[in-house]
């Protein structure tokens, strides 16, 4: 393996999510953070040092309106967040401040909040904001490096291998198909039409379901949409998420889309299938054919989900009994949302839905959860640091191979 970046002092943040009207957005640090990007740029002058942005710079999910994936209106969210929202505004100038200065390299990776970044247009107009737009010095371009495929940041510090990834990547609740971003772009640029992006599960949860809840308890984004609490937690404190039909058929939908992705979701890196035998021009030619149909299949069947739901609430279905997902399981714990159906108190349905979380190992950073199990598995032992994002959870040595995981 090549690093691409080789540099003797290497910082990684993750998961700035970086938008919002200025009462709804999650980050609140502006002042610590353009303290911390000055502060990098001006440190050991000597050196050559790399800062990455590892995931989720903008968010795209917390800008109105709201949309999964807003090809065409993700341009006007962007310089909304980056020139006219002032909470956001020392930040990048501070990123300005940093790549004018030698031997100094911001790069940013893509996550799942921010996928609207990897349009043609779109990584060519951050560009352009983060170097100064069109008086900038072509030395700031050279410094910005912008990872939109997936692929992920591979680094050498100090004589160590490092690869910074997102986390989604093996995540089923947040799966990204980048070939289909690239499609869309291709595609929108030539003035084709083209079929409408299909969200996975945690967009949805977050567009249908968090978003709204939000505004009246912003705890709820210290949730994770997989956590086993949520569902009962959101029941408690929003109850019209599971007695209106709208917004039952729409977590229905979340459901729906978590437990197909489980169904569909290939064993390889970024939704590839892994070889087990040499590929040969037939069988690469069949391999295409095979993705094709295998993508007009899970439209097929997302469209089928949805009008499956639409006929049970016509044959007089409960909105609550809508919230399961495919293999017939609710979403979360049951014994809560039976309090709650039976109107017992919200303090009741709070404490069924919280009781087990004493038993919890999420915030146990010694603690393997999901994605660092499937990150072990997906990335060489060879490589000697593993840095991720997505679920902040995470610090340990590797079960394979000398080197560690780090999940900020």
């Amino acid at each position: 393996m090549q690093a691409i970046h080789c540099v003797d002092r290497l910082y990684v943040i993750s998961d700035l999510h970086l938008g919002g009207a200025t009462e709804f957005q999650i980050f609140g640090s502006t002042n610590e953070l353009a303290w911390l990007i000055r502060h990098l740029a001006d440190t050991d002058p000597d050196d050559e040092m790399a800062l990455v942005i590892n995931n989720d710079f903008i968010d795209f999910l917390a800008e109105e309106p709201a949309a999964y994936f807003d090809t065409y209106g993700s341009a006007d969210k962007l310089d909304r967040i980056a020139l006219h929202e002032p909470t956001f505004k020392a930040i990048f100038d501070a990123f300005l401040y940093f790549l004018g200065k030698e031997r100094r390299r911001l790069i940013v990776n893509l996550g799942n909040h921010d996928l609207e970044l990897a349009l043609p247009w779109m990584r060519a107009r951050l560009a352009q904001i983060l170097t100064g737009g069109n008086d900038a010095d072509p030395a700031a371009h050279a410094r910005l490096h912008l990872v939109f495929d997936g692929s992920g940041v591979l680094c050498s510090a100090g004589g160590k291998s490092v690869l910074c990834l997102h986390g989604n990547e093996v995540n089923r609740w947040n799966p990204a198909d980048f070939e289909r971003i690239r499609q869309i772009g291709c595609d929108a640029q030539l003035g084709r039409t083209f079929d409408p992006w299909i969200p996975n599960a945690g967009s949805r949860m977050v567009i249908d379901v968090m978003n709204r809840v939000k505004r009246d308890y912003p705890f709820i984004d210290l949730l994770k949409p997989e956590g086993e609490a949520v569902m009962p937690t959101l029941a408690a404190c929003a109850p019209q998420v599971v007695t209106d039909f709208d917004h039952a058929r729409k977590l229905a939908s979340v459901g729906m889309a978590h437990a197909w992705a489980g169904v569909r979701k290939p064993e390889g890196m970024l939704g590839i299938e892994l070889e087990t035998e040499p590929t040969t021009a037939s069988s690469s030619s069949a391999t295409l054919i095979d993705s094709a149909a295998a993508r007009a299949a899970i439209q097929t069947r997302t469209r089928a989900m949805l009008l499956t739901a639409d006929a049970q609430s016509n044959a007089g279905v409960a909105p609550l009994d809508l919230v399961r997902d495919a293999s017939g399981n609710q979403l979360d714990t049951f014994g809560a949302i039976a309090k709650w159906y039976r109107n017992e108190p919200t303090s009741e349905v709070l404490r069924e839905a919280l009781e087990k979380l004493d038993h919890d190992r999420s915030f146990d950073i010694h603690d393997r959860d999901d994605t660092a199990v499937q990150l072990y598995k997906e990335v060489s032992p060879a490589v000697d640091v593993i840095v991720a994002g997505h679920t902040h959870l995470g610090a340990m040595q590797r079960e394979n191979g000398t080197g560690c995981y780090l999940n900020e």
